[in-house]
């Protein structure tokens, strides 16, 4: 019997009666640990009732045991990763001083997993290489054969997982080559059918980096159906994200438009959605805009509730990871060091301040990144909505000229109004060193009358009015015409007509909220530009 094979189900509730009946406890917690790997539906259900057994009648190992699988079912069928990290802490806890070293790599090794989901690939890279290290170092002919299956499966976990981390860090070479591996050792392995798909669909995810689409289509889609069948929706919506792409490369948008909306499918039907396939929004987005407006708003608004959900554990998930683990194991070796020596107390008080200043700097960060990306959006919106400019804000002259609040007759005010337009328009305002004299001289009128109409039409002096223009202006190139991306700071400002650098990105940033450089930053991850 597999995994989540209700068929099972009947055997393990007489098997649970009877063992209550019998007041059996190690027979009784072992038919709630059955029920959990058979019954999908209930997993949670019979997690908790062996958890409570456990915490009644069983060992330290028992407790941790059953945290750990619990957390296992919230991160891989739910994708709850809050829940999903508190049982796997809980379980870490459990496990100190434990002799299960195969258990203890066990919770180490999903650990790196929620770090992995938090983006700290270095840190996740280390559990896995550990795990690893420890799985593979067994002499498996001394084994029973169950255990032998256990020590293999974990390995090849393990194997996978360095394949995709050091993807993410751009390690390509080292990624294809221990998705080779992996493929290789458990290829025509009846045991191990599952582990060779996600060995293949990292392969294929290669070979669309190296630009073989034919090879990376036909492996993406062998892989898919044993991933589908496992109910693995994370893996799963890559795959279709990656043929959704070479679909892209083959000019097949209908093809590449069912791919992207078996992604927005399973968000749906999950609520959960991967960073790596959060780009499909914008191919649906584009490809309806101006052909279906329903459905441009549909995924437009699929695109904001994918962000939101995205983000909003990461600051929970990030400190409590810091705080209840790696500060933790920071201090417990610190207490280990002082059992041996003075000398190596003091490493221990530096390791415990380097954590700390690790997690501020992750938090600072992060509370940086995200002001900058929210910033980033709301430009990105004012100006596809069309409110980015700044209107007059008089756009009609009232017929009673008495109740003007303007000494300037209505004749003036039309005609320096469509004199201003006609400098907007020539983008007159990016030459250096024009003044409200030299302006008012060219419109041919008069300095005070130029500057009375600026600061009540406009809202603002003849300065910031000039700075509004250059700045509004320079972001619209930035936001359309890639070439400005690749410019300097200083060539920016020299575009525009801001004579200097410092200058510019102070008025860029009073302005628009951003900094330049932070601005062509955000810029660049979403159009993909390196």
């Amino acid at each position: 019997m597999t995994i989540d094979d209700i068929t099972a189900m009947p055997n393990v509730k007489l098997y649970i009666e009877k063992a209550k009946a019998e007041h059996n406890i190690p027979k009784l917690l072992q038919g709630y640990r059955d029920g959990r790997q058979f019954d999908l539906k209930n997993k949670i259900k019979y997690a908790d009732s062996a958890l409570m057994l456990s915490l009644k009648h069983g060992t330290k190992d028992d407790i941790s045991k059953d945290f750990l699988s619990k957390g296992i079912i919230y991160y891989f069928y739910h994708k709850k990763y809050k829940q999903a990290l508190n049982q796997y802490l809980k379980a870490y806890e459990y496990s100190k001083g434990s002799k299960d070293e195969y258990h203890k790599y066990k919770v180490i090794y999903h650990l790196g997993i929620v770090k992995e989901h938090l983006g700290y690939y270095d840190e996740a890279l280390e559990h896995f290489e550990d795990c690893a290290a420890f799985y593979s170092s067994q002499d498996y002919q001394k084994l029973h054969e169950n255990l032998q299956f256990n020590y293999k499966k974990a390995y090849f976990n393990s194997l996978h997982q360095l394949t995709v981390i050091n993807r993410y860090l751009k390690n390509f070479s080292k990624s294809d080559s221990l998705s080779l591996l992996g493929y290789r050792l458990t290829k025509n392995n009846p045991d191990f059918i599952l582990e060779n798909s996600y060995f293949l669909k990292c392969i294929g995810i290669c070979e669309f980096l190296k630009k073989d689409y034919t090879s990376a289509k036909a492996d993406l889609e062998t892989a898919l159906p044993n991933i589908i069948r496992r109910n693995d929706f994370a893996w799963a919506s890559v795959i279709y994200y990656y043929l959704a792409k070479i679909a892209e490369f083959e000019n097949n948008e209908n093809k590449a438009i069912a791919y992207y909306s078996e992604v927005d499918s399973i968000f749906q039907r999950e609520d959960f959605i991967l960073p790596e396939v959060f780009k499909s929004y914008n191919y649906l987005i584009d490809y309806y805009q101006g052909k279906n407006l329903s459905k441009e708003l549909y995924y437009t608004k699929q695109l904001l509730e994918a962000d939101s959900l995205m983000t909003k554990d990461y600051p929970y998930l990030s400190a409590k990871l810091h705080k209840d683990y790696d500060r933790k194991s920071l201090i417990e070796q610190r207490d280990d060091i002082e059992k041996a020596s003075l000398r190596k107390i003091r490493l221990a008080q530096v390791l415990i301040l380097s954590g700390t200043l690790v997690l501020s700097f992750f938090v600072i960060r992060y509370v940086k990144d995200r002001k900058i990306k929210k910033q980033y959006d709301l430009l990105q919106k004012r100006m596809a909505e069309g409110t980015y400019e700044k209107r007059d804000i008089v756009t009609e002259e009232p017929e009673d000229y008495a109740i003007r609040k303007t000494f300037l007759s209505p004749e003036v005010t039309v005609e320096i109004k469509q004199k201003l337009e006609k400098f907007e328009r020539e983008l007159q305002f990016t030459k250096k060193g024009i003044t409200q004299n030299s302006i008012a001289g060219k419109l041919n009128t008069n300095a005070h009358y130029l500057s009375v109409y600026i600061n009540e039409n406009k809202g603002m002096n003849f300065t910031k009015y000039i700075a509004q223009l250059r700045i509004q202006y320079i972001t619209h190139l930035l936001n359309t015409n890639n070439k400005y991306l690749h410019y300097t700071v200083e060539a920016l400002a020299e575009e525009c007509g801001i004579a200097a650098r410092q200058n510019f990105s102070k008025l860029f940033f009073e302005i628009n909220g951003i900094r330049p450089t932070d601005y062509i930053k955000k810029r660049k991850q979403e159009l993909g530009i390196k």
